[in-house]
């Protein structure tokens, strides 16, 4: 008869019963975005317009309600890098470009129970380019380059 060591059948036991057992893990979400907008406008005896735009808006929320465990971790990230270009050039008329970049980020980790996450991270690096290019031959050229950010960061318990 084979013989069995006590740690032998401990180690056995441990390792039918592992898949059992739920594993703690962490809530991530990720959202890169690279956008790039580039718009070119021409006349000859007219009007040229040219509008480059951006828009970006992500929501990443890691919520949790009651439970007796925790994720290990929970982490944010959306790193976004934006440019828009806009060129207008017009021989007798006017010429108006404009180049947007809107980049929206809601990251939020919140808890509501016994114990929170041991780790909470949030990250957003944002790199925005915007470039307004406007030419006028006998007319009026306006130009505007706008970029706007905004981020909102919260770990509540």
């Amino acid at each position: 008869m084979p013989r069995i060591s006590l740690i032998s059948a401990v180690a056995a036991m441990a390792m039918l019963a592992a898949p059992l057992t739920p594993a703690v893990a962490g809530q991530l979400n990720s959202a890169p975005t690279h956008q790039t907008a580039t718009t070119n406008a021409y006349a000859r005896g007219g009007s040229a317009n040219a509008l480059s735009l951006n828009n970006n808006a992500v929501d990443q929320s890691n919520l949790r309600f009651g439970g007796r465990k925790s994720p290990g971790f929970q982490s944010n990230s959306a790193p976004t890098v934006s440019t828009a270009l806009s060129t207008a050039l017009s021989i007798g008329g006017d010429a108006s470009a404009t180049g947007v970049n809107t980049n929206l980020i809601l990251q939020g980790n919140e808890r509501s129970g016994k114990k929170s996450p041991a780790i909470q991270l949030n990250s957003a690096p944002t790199v925005q380019a915007a470039v307004g290019t406007a030419v006028s031959i006998g007319g009026d050229a306006s130009a505007l380059a706008t970029n706007r950010n905004g981020a909102s960061h919260g770990n509540a318990r």
